[in-house]
This record gives structure tokens, C-alpha cells and sequence, in this order.
């Protein structure tokens, strides 16, 4: 008997990235439905029945929620994924409300957006049978054993596969594993050695499976750092979620970490777990640690000491499996001196300390973080913005920025929502930098292309190693007939 082709329907307004996908899910056994909008897509369901949609959000016309929204209407029991670079969180709840998957910002990385950079070499969408072996829906990466077209609709689950792309790094055409890794940072924007640092420490740290101490100025960017940590880490295919210490009572700050049994006060009508038990597995951020209630401080650290939790309202010992960060803008040892921290704790978290850099110490990044900010927002806004002004450019080295990146990102932001031409001036920022005189010192500088980088970098490796093809395909993470295809691409006539 013929078992029937999974039919995954692809909904993208790029022509070209379509057209390449859904060829690579045809060699693979799948059926691909594709449709450039919203409207096409309702159209393909009413007359054919599909078991995946991957619908991406931002699209002309029918937005990705309303899709989804219709598609279940004519499937109800549909197996759907929203797909959105910028994200928020009222996208989220419609996902969420609809049942469908949601892959935003980070995840991306691993997933849309590196389909759409390299799925027209090899890039693939990835299925994960639920509990079971990872697969692969192309034949570069390997199909893990697994025959996609014998799994029933109900039995797979998108995923993003970091581990499997990890490991097959050296069959793709990405480059080096230190640039893949660097994609994996993205957001973390900057070329200055104290931002370098930053990001060579969460490479060391993260598979270490330790705490972190990571600590910056509002605004600096802790959070990020935090995720990337989880990402680059052996947990990260399961949950990352924050809690800020500073937010709750001592009270509520116990009922969020802990979670409480059901009837434990008055309104708990059933059980809730905590941050702790809802992360098994995965990491959490304690955020604002310095501003946690100190009687709370003790029972953190036996929680960090016992690998145990009691619900509020319980009695049961309850063992947990997390991974601990903490982020504070406060200096603990004046907090430590003051009474007003445990010490014992301090050396409990700080197994590994990641400093922040306030964005004065390194306004040499100020362009680049404004250019990446200015795509950002032009995509979101969809306004025609070419560049930000030499003129604004200016301002901002000359501005200390209390709110660190954050505040710069605010913004560029603004500027974006008040402009009308296609560059960012003075006239369209904020009042609070209209006093503020430009610096007579400001050049612009021209950044290369990711692929002339790769290019540049590979020729440097070959210089050191005084064209030996072996040692540098060693050092570039790759092997000698991947340097031997980029190398021709670099000079056809030469290799």
C-alpha cells in the first residue's frame, strides 16, 4: 500500500526562495504547495488538503496571523508555524491562540533566516519527529535515519536543529564555524575589543553548563547576553525564560520562582509551577538579582546548593534541572558591604563574571549599531530610509547615552517613525538631542559584505600557512574540498 506524501504548504512573498525550498522538499519525498500570499494560500487549502503550513508573517496584503487564522478555518486540526523577524508580543498571544508555532528573533537565526540565506545551496527546512531522531529534509545534511514520508501529520513537529547544524557545519558552505557562531551572536553588534571580549567569553562559557554573573549598565544589552549563552549551550533546545528579581515582592518574587500547590492562598485554584520547574532542562535569567529580597537570597542559594525547589504552600522536595544566569546594573560589593547581599551567594553565582560595556566605552560601534537598528525598523515600518546622516551620526558620538544601546535604539527608532525622506537627519530625533553639538572628528566608515570578509579572512589563513591547503582548511573549520570550491570562487582562472 502507498503511503501518502505529507503536504507542507509554504507561504512566502519571495518568488525564488519558494521555488528552491519546495524543490528540495519534492526530492525529499514531501508534496510542496507554495503560494506567494495569504490570499493564494486560502485558495490552494480550499482544494487541497495539507498537513504543515509555514506561513511567514510579514507579507503585502494578508498578514501571517490572518492566514493562519483562515487556514485553520478551512483545516481546523492544522499543523501551523508564524515565522517573524520582528516579533512582539501581541504577535506572540495570536500564535499562541491560534496553536500555532512561533519562531522569532533568536530562534530565527537557526531557522528562516538561515533557510532563506543559503536554502538556495543547502539549506533545509528541519522536521523533528515528536520524540524521536532529528531529520533532515535535504540530502547535504544527512537524513538521520528517518523516513520522513512513512510519519502520520500528527507525528512531527518543526524544529530548529541547532545541534544538527552545528555538527554538520563542515559539509555546508557557511564558512568557518567562528563565523557561524558569530551569526549565532548577531545582535550582539560591534567590532570594538571590549564587545569582542564579550562575545569570545560567551563562547567560552556557554557549553560549561555553570552560572554566569553577567553584569552592565541598564539598557547594555544583559538579556541578549543571556540567550546567547543558552543558545551556544547543550541546553539549548529547551527553554529559556527570565524573571526580574526586582519586579515582585518577596511574596510574589517565591510564587514565581517556586510556583505554589493548588489551595495554598486564597484564589490558588489549582497548582502552578515556577520558572524552575516550567525551564526543566534549560536556563533562566535572573535579572536584577541585586534588587532580590535578601530572606529570598537564602532560599536561592539552597535552591542553587540542594538542586531542590518547594512550591509555596508544599512541603515536598522537588528536584530541579536548570541552568542559572544572573544580570544585575548594581556593584555587589558595595551591596555585600552594606548587608544588603549575601556574599555566599555572590561566589554561588559568580562562577563566571561577563561584563557590559556601556556604549560610551565604545562609541566607535555607534555606526554600525545605528545601520543595523535603521534596517531594522525601515523593514518594520516599511519606509524607503537609505542611510542615517553623517550629520546624526555625529550627534550620536557626541552624545553619552545614559540608556546605553537600548536608548540608541529608541532612537533610531523615533527618527525612522518621524522621517519622510530617505535619510535620517537632526530634525528627526528626539528633542533630547538637539542641543547636542556634533563631533568634529566623525568619519564614516565603509563595512564590507559578510562574503568579502569570508573572502579576505580565507586568503589571510593561506598567507600564514604559506599556502598550505590542509593546515588552512584546519583553521577555517572546513574541510580541503569546501577551501578548494571557495577558492575558485575567490579566482576561477588561479585554482
Amino acid at each position: 500500500m502507498e503511503t501518502k506524501s505529507i503536504a507542507i504548504l509554504l507561504v512566502d512573498d519571495e518568488e525564488k526562495f519558494l521555488n528552491t525550498i519546495s524543490e528540495k522538499i519534492r526530492l525529499k519525498g514531501f508534496e510542496p504547495l507554495s503560494a506567494l500570499s495569504g490570499e493564494a494560500a486560502i485558495e490552494i487549502a480550499k482544494g487541497k488538503k495539507i498537513d504543515i503550513a509555514i506561513v511567514d508573517h510579514k507579507m503585502p496584503g494578508m498578514d501571517g496571523i490572518t492566514t493562519i487564522t483562515k487556514l485553520k478555518e478551512i483545516h481546523p486540526g492544522l499543523r501551523t508555524v508564524l515565522l517573524t523577524g520582528y516579533g512582539n508580543k501581541k504577535i506572540k498571544e495570536a500564535a499562541e491562540a491560534l496553536d500555532s508555532a512561533y519562531f522569532e528573533k533568536d530562534e530565527m537565526r537557526d531557522f528562516w533566516s538561515f533557510i532563506k540565506r543559503f536554502g538556495s545551496q543547502k539549506g533545509m527546512i528541519i522536521i523533528k519527529p515528536v520524540d524521536g531522531e532529528i531529520a533532515t529534509a535535504t540530502g547535504v545534511m544527512g537524513d538521520f535515519g528517518t523516513d520522513q514520508s512513512t510519519l502520520k501529520p500528527e507525528e512531527l513537529e518543526m524544529h530548529a536543529a541547532r545541534q544538527t547544524l552545528e555538527r554538520r557545519l563542515s559539509f555546508t558552505d557557511m564558512g568557518s564555524s567562528r563565523l557561524f557562531l558569530e551569526s549565532r551572536m548577531q545582535k550582539l553588534i560591534g567590532e570594538t575589543p571590549s564587545i569582542l571580549e564579550v562575545k569570545n567569553n560567551i563562547r567560552k562559557v556557554a557549553p560549561l553548563d555553570c552560572t554566569v554573573l553577567i553584569l552592565g549598565e541598564t539598557g547594555t544589552g544583559k538579556e541578549l547576553v543571556a540567550r546567547a549563552i543558552h543558545m551556544l549551550s547543550q541546553r539549548k533546545e529547551r527553554k529559556f525564560m527570565a524573571a526580574n528579581c526586582g519586579s515582585f515582592s518577596e511574596e510574589l518574587l517565591g510564587n514565581e520562582l517556586f510556583g505554589h500547590e493548588k489551595e495554598a492562598f486564597t484564589g490558588a485554584s489549582r497548582l502552578k509551577k515556577g520558572i524552575f520547574e516550567a525551564a526543566s532542562g534549560g536556563t533562566i535569567l535572573l535579572d536584577e538579582i541585586g534588587d532580590m529580597p535578601f530572606s529570598m537570597q537564602v532560599k536561592l542559594l539552597r535552591v542553587l546548593q540542594e538542586k531542590t525547589i518547594i512550591r509555596v504552600g508544599g512541603t515536598d522536595e522537588l528536584p530541579v534541572d536548570v541552568r542559572v544566569l544572573a544580570a544585575t546594573n548594581q556593584i555587589l560589593d558595595k551591596k555585600i558591604n552594606n548587608k544588603e547581599f549575601r556574599e555566599d551567594l555572590y561566589y554561588r553565582l559568580n562562577a563566571f563574571t561577563i561584563r557590559i560595556p556601556p556604549l560610551r566605552e565604545r562609541k566607535e560601534d555607534i555606526p554600525l549599531l545605528s545601520s543595523y537598528f535603521l534596517d531594522k525598523y525601515r523593514k518594520e515600518f516599511e519606509k524607503d530610509i537609505k542611510e542615517v546622516s553623517d550629520e546624526v551620526l555625529s550627534i550620536f558620538m557626541s552624545y553619552p547615552f545614559p540608556g546605553n544601546v537600548r536608548e540608541l535604539e529608541n532612537a533610531i527608532e523615533h527618527a525612522v517613525i518621524m522621517c519622510e525622506g530617505n535619510d535620517l537627519r537632526k530634525k528627526h530625533l528626539p528633542e533630547r538631542f538637539f542641543d547636542v553639538k556634533p563631533s568634529g572628528n566623525f568619519e564614516r566608515k565603509d563595512f564590507v559584505t559578510l562574503a568579502e570578509l569570508e573572502k579576505q579572512y580565507i586568503v589571510d589563513v593561506l598567507k600564514a600557512t604559506n599556502g598550505n591547503k590542509s593546515e588552512a582548511a584546519r583553521i577555517l573549520g572546513i574541510n580541503r574540498a569546501s577551501l578548494w570550491r571557495k577558492l575558485k570562487e575567490i579566482d576561477p582562472f588561479n585554482f
